[in-house]
C-alpha cells in the first residue's frame, strides 16, 4: 500500500505540476495548454492533475499566483540590494525587476492581467499574492512619504508606477516599440519623468 503523501509532498507535486504548465505556457500559449499535456509532459498519468487541480482554470489560477509571487521575490531582492542607496532608487530597481519580468515572461503576464481575468473576482490565492506584490512599491513610497520626500500620496502614486510600467510592456508587447535602444531609452525617460513628478526635491 502506498504511503499517503504529507502536505508538503503535496505541495511539492503540486508546484511542480504549475512549473510544468508555465515552460507550456510560455513555449507554445495557453491555447496549448490543457490537463491532458500536462500529465504528457510532466510524464505523469492523466488524471493526476485533476488530483491537484479541479479544471484548467484551477490550473490557470495557480499559475498566475506563482507568477505574482515570482515577481515579487525578485523585486524584494533587488530592492534589499539597492538598500544603502534609499527608498527612491529601491522603487526605481523594482520598477525594472517588474519591466523585465513582463518582457521575459509575455504569455505568463498576458495570462495575469486577462481583463476577463481582472473583472472577476480572485481567489483566496491570488488576492494574497497580488496583495504581497503591491506591497513592495507601496512601503518604499510610504516610506518616502512619511520621510517628506515625494508630494503624492502612496496609495495615488502607486497606480501611477503601475499604470506607466504597464503601459510600457504593453507597448513592447504589441510590437509599437520594436527597437531595444529606443524601449531602453523611454523606460528611462518614463522613471525620470515620474521622478521629477514626485520627488519633492524636483
Amino acid at each position: 500500500m502506498a504511503k499517503p503523501l504529507s502536505d508538503q509532498d503535496i505541495e511539492e507535486r503540486r508546484g511542480e505540476l504549475v512549473a510544468t504548465a508555465l515552460t507550456i505556457l510560455e513555449a507554445d500559449g495557453i491555447t496549448a495548454l490543457t490537463l491532458r499535456r500536462l500529465a504528457e509532459d510532466a510524464g505523469v498519468s492523466r488524471q493526476t492533475p485533476y488530483l491537484y487541480f479541479k479544471d484548467k482554470a484551477a490550473l490557470v489560477d495557480a499559475m498566475c499566483v506563482a507568477g505574482i509571487k515570482r515577481l515579487t521575490a525578485s523585486s524584494s531582492r533587488a530592492v534589499l540590494e539597492a538598500s544603502a542607496k534609499g527608498p527612491i532608487e529601491q522603487l526605481r530597481m523594482a520598477g525594472e525587476t517588474y519591466v523585465r519580468f513582463g518582457l521575459q515572461n509575455p504569455n505568463l503576464y498576458a495570462l495575469i492581467f486577462n481583463p476577463a481575468k481582472i473583472n472577476a473576482k480572485p481567489s483566496e490565492a491570488m488576492a494574497e499574492a497580488i496583495a504581497e506584490n503591491s506591497a513592495v512599491s507601496r512601503s518604499l513610497m510610504q516610506r518616502a512619504w512619511d520621510e517628506g520626500r515625494i508630494s503624492m500620496e502612496p496609495e495615488r502614486l502607486n497606480n501611477v508606477f503601475w499604470a506607466a510600467l504597464h503601459g510600457l510592456i504593453s507597448l513592447r508587447h504589441d510590437g509599437l516599440i520594436c527597437d531595444d535602444e529606443t524601449f531602453s531609452q523611454v523606460l528611462a525617460d518614463v522613471e525620470q519623468t515620474l521622478a521629477r513628478g514626485f520627488l519633492r526635491e524636483a
